[in-house]
């Protein structure tokens, strides 16, 4: 008898859920949680009450029910798709603003390399990739904007910091070819022409279809000018 009553709270709640009355669907998968825990639909509510926050772009409330599902349900058929929605749920929490805090793109990436660790057979891996991707983008573009920033400010130490950082650990980014573009001109404008000489010659080695090619070659031309006329000055004999 339980059971059935579980059943019919939990398709009443999905009726719900289907017409994307979604605070009202929530409502119904939380009487089947709290009246019936021990019913065998129990976790199936659990996973659609994580949705019904999803569905209604309550990422913060979503993640911390999908999580509940993983803890309390761990044999769950859901708890896959769980943590895969877990770490989607703290990227779509992120403003999507580079300036703004993104701390939740760092959980989410971490979640997500979790799922795909945990489950490389997943259907969801492809997925959880690109949004790892998407998301050390986002990263990236950060740390680029604040060395232009320091760059702007013609303090070459904080910026050369910022860009060697996006170098180093966003080399997969977009921003890692840009940053090392501006650490070349860095050494450009401090008049340390054959460190700029060298960092401008990787640049076209690494990324020979990039749009700043034109530009750094460019300053190849400069460069070589200007070292071409320290050789030849009588102080350099």
């Amino acid at each position: 008898m339980t059971e059935t009553t579980a059943e019919s709270q939990f398709l009443k709640a999905k009726k719900e859920f289907d017409k994307k009355r979604y605070l009202s669907a929530s409502e119904g998968f939380q009487k089947v949680i709290f009246n019936f825990p021990g019913t065998s639909v129990v976790d199936t509510a659990q996973y659609y009450l994580a949705m019904s926050h999803f569905e209604n772009e309550e990422y913060e409330l979503a993640a911390v029910e999908f999580n509940r599902l993983i803890t309390n349900y761990p044999q769950s058929a859901y708890v896959d798709d769980a943590q895969y929605l877990v770490g989607l749920c703290y990227y779509k929490n992120t403003p999507g603003h580079y300036a703004l805090d993104q701390e939740d793109l760092k959980k989410a990436i971490a979640a997500l390399q979790d799922f795909i660790v945990e489950n490389p057979d997943s259907p969801l891996i492809e997925d959880a990739a690109s949004v790892i991707s998407a998301a050390r983008t986002r990263l990236a573009h950060k740390e680029y904007e604040n060395g232009i920033l320091y760059f702007k400010l013609d303090d070459y130490k904080a910026a050369e910091i910022y860009f060697q950082l996006v170098i180093d650990d966003y080399t997969d980014t977009e921003y890692a070819a840009r940053a090392l573009y501006k650490l070349s001109e860095i050494c450009y404008w401090q008049s340390k022409y054959p460190a700029a000489l060298e960092k401008f010659n990787t640049f076209l080695a690494l990324y020979p279809n990039h749009e700043w090619v034109p530009k750094a070659k460019k300053y190849i031309a400069q460069i070589s000018i200007k070292l071409n006329t320290v050789n030849a000055s009588p102080s350099s004999k």
